[in-house]
């Protein structure tokens, strides 16, 4: 386990010098197949209208770059203009603070002159230590540095250049790059290559693409509502939002910082301020509500929390390009884990589906003490569906998982004890109306073969099944043998025994050979309540040989064999493979 744990930490440091290492080159080359993900759809279609290839991509690198050239000049235009307002807005914005400082927010006032008194001190020292010092003039930059510093200056356009003709390639050339990369897979593997590769080009191409147009329109939206307010640089402002909100959960709350700076720096009272929040947050929440779910239609397959990490870990990585990327970098690790029985762990880690089914989380929560969680859990899928349902898929289960637990000394008598008055509590909870009290006479007599956990099955069959009469239940937890009296008194015709194995399996047998004996007519159901119980079949076929009549693995079962058996008519017998185990 150390070795493997060594090796594990290995792979990871090399995997970690690889991308900061090989930056300059897996930047473009990955900004490349982002933005031949992002433009393949509308080429695609342009193909479909009947536009050759070459022009088709053509059109569509063209009219990305003109949009692109188009919108940085304009906000290349209005940075500079801000750059020159900034003093003027720094200007303001502190006078309107030390306005607040003396008036509603007199309280900070202390704190504010505990930190101008620290920052006095922090510069008396430094002036201290740099008096005395020769300030000389800063020498004249060689020919080298001049060049060093141009080449600095090219370096962005360079990588636009290179990303460009790497996103030709990539497009001209899709079909050809599949195809080395199922050859580098291999061809035994193509059906498996070929889905992967589809559902990652899906995922990510519709992903990018609507939410392109959802954030386009976004920044319209924050751009017309700002400049509706009179706040400046309202074109700025808006796609500033409509970038950031690529960025997940935080993008729409950082966005929403500067433009609110300015309007409290610009304008004397509050409304335009709270007015620009205001803005930000209504839309944000139409967007992310009603517009998303209905334009998106489905869901990128990644959790919100691992796109959150993703984005800090490739920011940290690459940067700011690395904080575009994140998302289509995790799609694709997510989709490939699914495909990859050695990087299932990646779905695990970042898949939006949940990290347990209900049955487990329900069962979890009962038996970390959360009895309100698993009650929720359970309602939830009693709303869904039915109650009947509900405790046929996550209250039977759990039973069934705390009996086997117990059998193996996992948990203690006192936890098993704990989780049985948690489950009968659930089950009170769960139910719509009070049990109606079947008829004395009904001649259908339920039997807990065993144990408590038995008679929770027993009354959790008799609140799905009114007709259910669970007679002999008290004396069946003191004796089997005075429980079969008992039963035999009632002489009835039939008789419903719940049992969880393997610990009341012999009791269920003893019960159906001693009914078989005395009672021949008398019909017997067994509800043998085995989840992930591989010997469950096995155990059925003896207690078919014991007497049973007829032997089922779940609530719903039981009572449809029980609701069968009470109209007299003949029950057809479940196999084998109906089995849960």
């Amino acid at each position: 386990m150390r070795r493997l744990r060594l090796g594990l930490a290995l792979e990871a440091a090399v995997l970690l010098t690889i991308l900061a290492v090989g930056k300059p080159v897996l930047v473009p080359l990955t900004l490349a197949f982002y933005f031949g993900f992002l433009l393949t759809p509308p080429s695609e279609w342009l193909e479909r209208v009947g536009v050759p290839r070459a022009l088709s991509l053509v059109m569509a690198i063209g009219a990305a770059l003109a949009s692109f050239v188009t919108l940085a000049s304009v906000l290349v235009a209005q940075l500079a203009d801000l750059a020159k307002q900034m003093q003027t807005y720094s200007a303001q914005m502190s006078q309107k603070v030390d306005t607040l400082r003396h008036g509603p927010l007199g309280l900070l006032t202390s704190f504010s002159n505990a930190f101008a008194e620290l920052g006095r001190v922090l510069n008396s020292q430094v002036s201290s230590t740099q008096e005395g010092t020769l300030h000389l003039a800063p020498e004249p930059l060689s020919v080298g540095q001049q060049v060093g510093a141009l080449f600095r200056l090219l370096e962005p356009a360079g990588l636009v250049g290179v990303v460009v003709v790497l996103t030709i390639f990539v497009l001209a050339g899709r079909e050809d790059l599949r195809g080395r990369l199922i050859q580098l897979v291999g061809p035994q593997n193509v059906t498996v290559t070929t889905r992967t590769i589809d559902e990652v080009v899906k995922r990510i191409s519709h992903y990018l693409l609507t939410q392109s147009y959802i954030n386009a329109g976004f920044a319209s939206v924050i751009a017309l509502g700002l400049y509706l307010i009179g706040i400046p640089y309202a074109l700025l402002w808006g796609v500033i939002a409509g970038l950031l909100r690529f960025v997940p959960l935080l993008g729409a709350l950082v966005a929403v910082v500067m433009p609110s700076l300015v309007a409290f720096a610009i304008f004397p009272g509050w409304s335009e301020t709270l007015m620009t929040v205001a803005l930000f947050v209504a839309v944000d929440i139409t967007v992310a509500n009603f517009i998303e779910p209905v334009v998106l239609g489905r869901r990128t397959g990644v959790s919100s929390l691992a796109l959150l990490v993703s984005a800090l870990f490739w920011t940290w990585m690459w940067g700011p390009v690395g904080l575009v990327l994140a998302t289509p970098l995790t799609v694709c690790a997510a989709v490939i884990g699914r495909h990859s029985a050695q990087l299932s762990f990646l779905t695990i880690l970042l898949g939006d589906e949940p990290g347990l089914n209900a049955e487990i989380n329900f069962y979890q929560r009962v038996l970390a003490g959360a009895k309100g969680d698993a009650l929720r859990i359970a309602k939830h899928r009693a709303k869904a569906s039915s109650i009947t349902v509900a405790l046929d898929a996550v209250v039977l289960p759990a039973i069934s998982l705390m009996s086997r637990d117990h059998q193996q000394q996992t948990i203690d008598d006192a936890a098993a004890e704990r989780v049985l008055t948690d489950l009968n509590e659930i089950v009170t909870q769960l139910q719509s109306q009070p049990p109606v009290a079947p008829a004395p006479d009904s001649g259908v007599i339920g039997l807990a073969a065993a144990s408590e956990a038995d008679a929770l099955l027993l009354r959790m069959l008799g609140q799905v099944s009114p007709g259910l009469n669970p007679l002999a239940l008290r004396s069946a937890l003191r004796s089997r043998e005075a429980a079969a009296e008992e039963v035999l008194r009632h002489a009835p015709r039939m008789v419903c025994i719940t049992a969880l194995p393997p610990a009341s399996s012999a009791n269920a047998r003893f019960f159906c050979r001693r009914l078989r004996t005395e009672l021949p007519n008398c019909r017997i159901l067994v509800l043998l309540a085995s989840v992930g119980d591989k010997s469950a079949s096995e155990t059925a076929s003896r207690l078919r040989e014991a007497g049973a009549s007829s032997v089922v693995f779940g609530l719903t079962e039981a009572r449809d064999a029980l609701s069968t058996m009470m109209r007299g008519a003949p029950v057809v017998e479940l196999k084998a493979a109906s089995s849960p185990g």
